[in-house]
């Protein structure tokens, strides 16, 4: 009878790890994952033309800005980028090269670059 409950004790504890923590843990990696390739393969050369709480979408921190072919185009700022966004304003400009972690924004009252790295746990962006 002790050992029954010493081995039903001992598989709700391993379930509790398996579904718990590790298993969270793994899905926040996939997604983080997920953003980094994403924000890798972006190429942004240009100015912030509005600065918003997304509030359809899920309160995402938002900018607006205009691509290579003029047309508008919005980012969402994961929280690992949120620093940048509380930094940007209207009117800045902000430059990622593809295939890089780093965002340059430039100051348009100040005229002064500053650099933001995107840093994730996913192992790709560790290259």
């Amino acid at each position: 009878m002790k050992l029954k409950i010493i081995l039903m004790v001992i598989i709700w504890i391993s379930i509790y790890i398996v579904f718990f923590q590790i298993l969270p843990g793994l899905n926040e990696k996939y997604h983080e994952c997920n953003i980094f390739h994403e924000i890798n393969n972006q190429q942004i050369h240009s100015k912030v033309l509005r600065k918003f709480i997304d509030s359809v979408n899920h309160n995402y921190k938002t900018i607006s800005y205009l691509n290579d072919n003029g047309v508008e185009e919005t980012m969402m700022f994961p929280a690992k980028l949120g620093d940048m966004y509380d930094f940007l304003n209207v009117g800045d400009s902000i430059i990622k090269k593809e295939n890089s972690i780093y965002y340059k924004v430039k100051n348009k009252a100040t005229g002064r670059d500053t650099s933001f790295k995107l840093d994730t746990k996913c192992k790709d962006s560790l290259k």
